[in-house]
């Protein structure tokens, strides 16, 4: 993966506007240069370059804010990237024994993801998701267990944190969707960037490609002359 450019960041923020998250996964994929098939690919291995593209566009560092959910104490969370790399699983069927017989499955892809991003219901969501990678019947009896050898084979699948509140001593773990995370990100620059680009349209008559091509350092050298 390689860094996006500004033009780039604006670009998949604009496709994205209409699209699901699992969708502007695939689109950042490719705008940072993979060049095989991203639906194709697992989930812990998509998820692996998405952290990738993002080390290298925004930085080796995550920086967030949460709150305890036991005394309410505000959290500022720094996270190194390489704390979120795990090694990427291929695709590949797995067979699994249980008292009704053998469960033959692959894991889940991206692909996968995209297809159930409009199901409303989360348990829906994962039946069908399960009955998606199974082959033959899925039983209610089998759902978890499928599951549990799913995220077993995948560990790269799901992300979790652990914190500790360091006012009241309360530890818990926390999701990490690098997916969310990352959309956020690029949303907030996005728009930052069409910020920049009209002060300094509007200051010196320059297109929105003269703008983006300007180093982050010089771009903010313009916007401070403009401020005075």
């Amino acid at each position: 993966m390689r860094e996006l450019s500004a033009s780039e960041i604006l670009d998949v923020w604009e496709r994205g506007r209409s699209t699901t998250l699992p969708e502007r996964a695939l689109d950042l994929l490719v705008a940072g240069g993979y060049f095989g098939q991203p639906e194709s690919l697992v989930v812990g291995a998509r998820d692996a370059l998405l952290v990738e593209l993002r080390e290298r566009t925004f930085g080796a560092a995550l920086s967030a804010v949460g709150s305890c959910p036991s005394c309410g104490e505000l959290l500022e969370i720094e996270l190194p990237t390489a704390d979120l790399r795990r090694e990427a699983v291929a695709a590949e069927v797995l067979e699994l024994a249980t008292d009704e017989g053998a469960v033959r499955f692959r894991l889940p892809t991206a692909a996968d993801l995209v297809a159930i991003a409009d199901t409303a219901d989360v348990e829906e969501g994962r039946r069908i998701l399960l009955e998606r990678c199974v082959d033959g019947e899925l039983t209610p009896e089998l759902e978890d267990v499928v599951a549990a050898r799913m995220a077993e084979a995948d560990p790269g699948a799901w992300t979790e944190l652990a914190l500790e509140c360091p006012a009241c001593g309360h530890s818990w773990h926390a999701p990490l969707d690098i997916v969310s995370f990352l959309w956020a990100e690029l949303e907030s620059f996005a728009r930052r960037l069409v910020a920049d680009v009209h002060t300094l349209a509007s200051a010196y008559g320059w297109r929105e490609s003269d703008v983006l091509a300007l180093s982050p350092a010089r771009r903010d050298a313009y916007l401070e002359l403009v401020a005075g």
